[in-house]
């Protein structure tokens, strides 16, 4: 296998659409690789690992937020994975037509479907042995009762889900629907993908969408970024005939937004007694993920951060680069490997004090960091 990727996207192997949003446009296009979104993504999917584990208190846990900031890596991260769609599958539409577009959607929609239901059988099973041999520190939510027959039902048809890598079984249906995106996208129709994904969003926290819902969670920054990535061009056009004032202004506004979004996040996590009884704030940000103003939010964060990393993106390649880069060119092989070792680990040692768990978190991340570079799990994970 030679080339591992965000779950539900292609290769990030993509032509000058790719380059700084606020960059100049290129005479000649050629055929590049977006680090600036390798070294993001690495980073989001990287640090998964010591969220799931989530053994504070810690070194990670004291700026990481442990999924619990006004934007979370999971946004950014799903974000990511539609910006990308966007491209590749513009990409297919406009050279190959729909019918190739939708194959390739679709086929990658195969893919994870298969590997989200053999992880989340083999997940259960391991959880059920576990239990019975008296391991207590088992991941909530597995189903020990069932029928095998029953059991097996359940997840072909993704109503039952288990273990740290259930991010893939939300993905199925986000492919399985990108082809009329992109076609809606083609047909000048951007603001109906806009509303339709807010409205799904907006649905599980009035109405009973129980099987649907983590779909319409995380499928609003799906899509968001699918819209992004497919008018990528477009934006950057766009952002190219502003002038320099205005153009540095929208700039620093993005990056001081998201500066503001992870502070307060940090500052309400660590001093939770300023919001216990706000109701207000629980509607908006907070609502088990569901609040109201985090699809608003996630995009500032997302653009800021692209455009802090893209700034200095070639020292922090040099750097924590030797890290990063690896996870985000191999993300659904890193997202994999670490479900297994987050979910083993708690069988063997529960959460301790600061630097134990620090060690964990570092630990966890190195043998995933060992897991990319040896590609032992490579036969559970298509290409």
């Amino acid at each position: 296998m030679t080339s591992l990727r965000l779950p539900a996207t292609a290769s990030a192997n993509v032509t000058t659409r790719a380059a700084a949003l606020t960059g100049p446009l290129p005479a000649a296009p050629r055929r590049t690789r977006m680090v600036t979104l390798d070294l993001m993504r690495g980073y989001y999917v990287g640090v998964l690992a010591a969220v799931h584990l989530d053994y504070l208190p810690s070194l990670l846990g004291l700026f990481d937020g442990r999924g619990s900031l006004l934007v979370s890596e999971a946004e950014n991260f799903f974000l990511i994975s539609g910006l990308l769609v966007g491209m590749l599958r513009r990409r297919d539409l406009e050279r190959h037509g729909p019918l190739r577009m939708a194959r390739n959607a679709w086929k990658r929609a195969g893919q994870l479907y298969v590997l989200a239901v053999s992880l989340t059988l083999l997940f259960t099973v391991i959880g059920r042995l576990a239990v019975a041999h008296g391991v207590s520190n088992v991941k909530v939510g597995l189903d020990s009762d069932s029928s095998p027959m029953a059991l097996l039902a359940n997840t072909l048809t993704l109503r039952y889900t288990y273990g740290w890598a259930d991010f893939l079984t939300f993905y199925v249906p986000m492919f399985l629907i990108a082809p009329l995106t992109v076609w809606l996208l083609s047909r000048r129709l951007a603001p109906v993908v806009v509303l339709l994904a807010y409205a799904g969003f907006v649905l599980p926290s009035h109405y009973d969408t129980s099987f649907f819902s983590p779909f319409l969670q995380w499928g609003v920054y799906f899509f968001l970024g699918t819209i992004a990535g497919y008018h990528w061009d477009d934006l950057r056009r766009l952002v190219g005939r502003l002038s320099p004032a205005v153009r540095r202004a929208l700039c620093t506004g993005l990056v001081v937004g998201t500066v503001l979004l992870y502070l307060v996040g940090m500052l309400l996590l660590f001093h939770p007694e300023l919001i216990v009884d706000s109701d207000t704030y629980n509607h908006l940000f907070q609502n088990n993920r569901l609040g109201l103003l985090r699809p608003f939010a996630a995009p500032v964060s997302f653009a800021g951060t692209f455009l802090l990393v893209r700034k200095y993106e070639e020292p922090i390649a040099r750097t924590v680069g030797r890290l990063l880069l690896p996870f985000g060119r191999s993300s659904l092989y890193v997202y994999v490997a670490q479900s297994f070792f987050v979910f083993l680990i708690p069988f063997v040692v529960g959460p301790s004090g600061f630097w134990e768990n620090t060690v964990f978190d570092v630990s966890v991340i190195a043998v995933t960091w060992f897991a990319v570079r040896t590609r032992f799990l490579a036969f559970l994970i298509p290409g």
